[in-house]
């Protein structure tokens, strides 16, 4: 019950919305910067095999380590609002109560995975630390780049804790009336034009 309470309370979700809002915005760069990091790194790798014989033998681990922390951050953005994959088939035949009861469920659920997948992550990052393990051609250790899976999972818990207090609220998206979110939407969208 103190939970609901805490959810209740407007200057606390305030907070917590304006943190989320900051962590949000950095992840967003984050994809950008990771997103045109693979893109240059694969092209000049392309180029320097039509070019030579040769290849440029980081690009491969490069960019397959860093998706990962790309992905991560991705899951983390869309647990924000919700759209992680779901079976709406069951969520949208069900009224606002059976909304707000299947999200409670979905989040708690969802924090015990991600709890769970981070803590085998960070225990996997700190075995290979203490191996002594290094990549093969960027001689970085493995540790390092294992590191994106505890950090995306805190993310990830962090965004879906964010959801589930907009669904105990009900001013999660899902929890509207479909009319409702998609003028809300459109109403987004206009905005976000008159800025430009």
């Amino acid at each position: 019950m103190c939970f609901l309470n805490i959810a209740r309370k407007g200057e606390v979700m305030k907070v917590y919305k304006k943190i989320m809002d900051v962590l949000g915005w950095l992840e967003s760069a984050i994809q950008v910067i990771i997103g045109a990091v693979i893109t240059i790194v694969a092209f000049a790798n392309v180029c320097v095999r039509y070019l030579s014989n040769g290849q440029l033998a980081y690009t491969e681990e490069l960019v397959v380590n860093i998706f990962v922390l790309m992905i991560m951050c991705g899951c983390a953005l869309c647990a924000r609002d919700g759209s992680l994959i779901s079976l709406s088939l069951v969520f949208d035949s069900v009224g606002k109560k059976g909304k707000k009861i299947l999200g409670i469920i979905f989040s708690v659920i969802c924090i015990a995975f991600y709890c769970v997948l981070g803590y085998t992550g960070f225990e996997k990052a700190m075995n290979l630390y203490a191996k002594g393990k290094l990549t093969a051609s960027l001689l970085i250790p493995e540790g390092l780049f294992m590191m994106a899976i505890p950090l995306g999972c805190l993310l990830l818990i962090l965004h879906t804790i964010e959801f589930l207090l907009e669904i105990l609220t009900e001013q999660a998206k899902c929890m509207q009336d479909p009319e409702v979110a998609e003028a809300a939407e459109v109403e987004e969208i206009e905005e976000g034009e008159k800025k430009e």
